[in-house]
């Protein structure tokens, strides 16, 4: 092999190897498991005088038992994790019963752990597994389930069923297809915020010119500011954080400067935050520490599932109580109030890949 093909079979590997690396893992917060029992076994616990009956939240119809996810986190790229479910499933006779709680699939060849009787126990295995993407999140499939040993003695010795569960008993198939709470964004594309003319024709007036600093852009009253990796925002748009990078500079010369670095919109108070400098000092107060500078503004969102990404257009933005008193200071010394709470700032944009 040349020595230039061994190099770059290497730079691959390192590529994919980093990819892996920064993979993240997202919560979960909705979707379903279910267990589809296999027909030897409803027919074992039928002629073994147990009756197995789903409550708070699970349900069974027939042979076919369904659990909500409430919980857990799952890395979609490569489908490892664990998912936590409401509801119990109880395996009874007539004078015992034995409740499994606190139901969780793990994405391993031990899927199903559940609390049973009184402690935590894995309750089945699995010699195939498979994890694929399904839409946010990742779908997990197990179709050899089998009782493990432990499992077997449990309930053996809890029942006393007329015929004994045994290790490797058919168990069925679980089919697990949960949903992410939120999503990790990908550092890639940039976000658009463009600035109402009022509020610049504001700034121009008292002589502040407004600059972007890189990686942020600009194209007249169009900014552009690069999505920056560590967001993480729900499919519905309705929590999460958003994060750019770059930084706007607000200048008067011979007066304020003014420094917003790092936009970072957290949707679920509606706030706009950024790493606020204010110079000279000692006049001014020199770094803020991050701040919130922007409300946001109802909207709507858009999210295409099979792409994986989640888009946001024409977000209103308006200035915030704390971002309007800095701006009088740095910019309207001495005189009348030039800036207010609430006066439009502008529309925010962007699209964002969920991993």
């Amino acid at each position: 092999m040349r020595r230039s093909t061994i190099v770059t079979t290497v730079l691959l590997c390192a590529l994919v190897m980093a990819q892996v690396a920064h993979a993240d893992y997202d919560p979960l917060a909705s979707g379903q498991t279910k267990l589809l029992l296999d027909k030897r076994f409803s027919r074992f616990l039928g002629q073994a005088g147990v009756k197995l009956t789903a409550s708070g939240g699970a349900k069974r119809k027939a042979r076919t038992i369904a659990l909500p996810v409430s919980g857990g986190r799952i890395d979609p790229s490569t489908g490892k994790g664990e998912v936590e479910h409401q509801g119990t499933l109880t395996f009874e006779t007539k004078r015992k019963r034995v409740p499994l709680r606190l139901i969780t699939v793990k994405t391993k060849h031990q899927p199903l752990v559940a609390k049973v009787g009184g402690s935590q126990l894995k309750v089945a295995t699995s010699s195939r597994i498979s994890s694929a993407r399904h839409g946010f999140s990742a779908k997990f499939v197990a179709p050899k389930l089998r009782l493990t040993a432990k499992a077997a003695t449990r309930l053996n010795k809890k029942l006393r069923p007329k015929l004994p569960f045994e290790a490797s008993q058919p168990l069925g198939k679980l089919v697990s297809t949960p949903q992410s709470r939120l999503v990790t964004i990908l550092d890639q594309g940039r976000a658009t915020l463009v600035f109402d003319p009022a509020f610049l024709a504001k700034l121009d007036s008292r002589f502040v010119s407004l600059n972007p600093i890189f990686p942020a852009e600009h194209s007249g009253a169009t900014f552009t500011l690069p999505v920056a990796a560590g967001g993480a925002i729900a499919p519905s748009g309705a929590e999460g954080t958003f994060r750019s990078g770059g930084a706007l500079e607000f200048l008067q010369l011979g007066a304020g400067q003014v420094f917003w670095q790092e936009l970072w919109l957290d949707l679920g108070v509606r706030s706009d935050s950024a790493e606020v400098d204010v110079e000279p000092i000692p006049a001014f107060p020199g770094k803020m520490g991050r701040v919130g500078v922007l409300d946001y503004g109802l909207t709507a969102v858009a999210t295409d599932s099979t792409a994986r990404t989640i888009s946001i257009s024409g977000a209103p933005l308006t200035l915030s109580a704390g971002a309007a008193a800095t701006f009088n200071e740095a910019f309207a010394q001495g005189e009348a109030p030039a800036f207010a709470a609430g006066e439009a700032v502008g529309v925010l944009s962007f699209t964002v890949q969920g991993q």
